[in-house]
C-alpha cells in the first residue's frame, strides 16, 4: 500500500516502523527528484531564504509537500503547512516569498 498525497509526519519510533514498512519514503536529499520540491528549491536559491541553515531541511521538506498536494496554497495553507517549523533567524517572510514564487511558476 502507498500514500495517495505526501503527508508531514509527527509519530513515535514504533509508529514510524509500521509506516516504513508501507509507504514510500522520500529525504531532503532527494526532494529535488519531484516537480514540487525542485520548485521549491529554485525559488529558496532565488530569493536567498537561508540564512543559518539550520532550520532549512525542514522548512524545505514540509513547503515541498504543501506544493505537492496543493498546487496554489492561500497565505493560510502556507501558515498552516509551515506552523511546525521554527526559524530562529526569522527568515519567514522570504519563506513565504519563495512559496509563493514556486506555485507561481506552476501556473
Amino acid at each position: 500500500m502507498r500514500c495517495s498525497k505526501p503527508i508531514l509526519l509527527r509519530c513515535s519510533p514504533e509508529n514510524r516502523i509500521a509506516l516504513e514498512a508501507t509507504s514510500e519514503i522520500r529525504t531532503i536529499e532527494a526532494i529535488g527528484a519531484t516537480a514540487a520540491g525542485a520548485k521549491i528549491q529554485k525559488a529558496w536559491l532565488d530569493l536567498e531564504v537561508v540564512q543559518c541553515g539550520y532550520c532549512q531541511s525542514g522548512q524545505i521538506m514540509s513547503a515541498s509537500a504543501l506544493l505537492a498536494g496543493n498546487p496554489h496554497p492561500t497565505d493560510s495553507d502556507i501558515d498552516d503547512a509551515m506552523s511546525g517549523n521554527i526559524c530562529r533567524c526569522g527568515t519567514y517572510v522570504r519563506i513565504r516569498e519563495a512559496i509563493k514564487q514556486a506555485a507561481q511558476s506552476s501556473r
